[in-house]
């Protein structure tokens, strides 16, 4: 074999086994979805607080609970969304997220919708092919062990999640968890309005 063919092999032989490290690697720290993001949640202490000061400027803060839970599929979690503006209003909505890692090595959250839902998905079994992306809403920023901090890219979200109708009000734009709460930013009647939700002891 001639010298430049025995190396051209090589180096095709190290191209493969460097992309098959990569991918490996890529796969495993996406299987590792953020443990962080896991449980029940839920806002009623920041209504209570806020119930004083309601007014004209100031109107009633949404009582907003929030159960994310693991999928059996590597990467992916549901979020169960359920938002009350009052006794007689109310919204739920479902999304998929899936934990990404872009190509500078740092994690993303991929919301995604289901077009036409006929019943609550369930978390096993899952299928990821039955939901829709919107990348546009991809939450970027600090994953770390104890804390995440990420938000979404403000007018292409907006677009983008327009198409969703109703259900986009319960769209995180931006989320911030550590310790007990998870903070997260929605547009609420048009507003960007945060939502602090302590963590806590699912009963039922």
């Amino acid at each position: 074999m001639k010298p430049c063919a025995l190396i051209f092999q090589v180096l095709l032989l190290l191209a493969g086994a460097q992309s098959a490290y990569g991918g490996d690697r890529a796969a495993g720290a996406a299987a590792n979805a953020p443990v962080l993001l896991q449980g029940r949640f839920d806002n009623r202490e920041q209504v209570a607080q806020a119930a004083a000061k309601a007014g004209a400027e100031n109107p009633p803060l949404p009582h907003v609970v929030v159960v994310i839970e693991p999928t059996q599929q590597a990467g992916w979690s549901l979020w169960r969304m359920h938002l009350e503006a009052d006794a007689k209003n109310s919204l739920d909505a479902t999304w998929a997220m899936q934990t990404r890692v872009e190509g500078d090595g740092s994690k993303a959250l991929i919301p995604y919708y289901q077009l036409k839902p006929t019943a609550p998905p369930a978390a096993d079994p899952f299928d990821a092919q039955t939901w829709l992306s919107l990348e546009a809403c991809a939450l970027r920023g600090e994953f770390g062990k104890s804390r995440i901090r990420a938000g979404a890219d403000g007018m292409p979200c907006v677009v983008v999640a327009t198409g969703v109708g109703p259900r986009r009000i319960l769209l995180p734009v931006a989320i911030e968890r550590e310790g007990d709460w998870l903070r997260f930013h929605l547009i609420y009647l048009g507003i960007d309005t945060r939502v602090d939700a302590r963590r806590v002891v699912d009963t039922r």
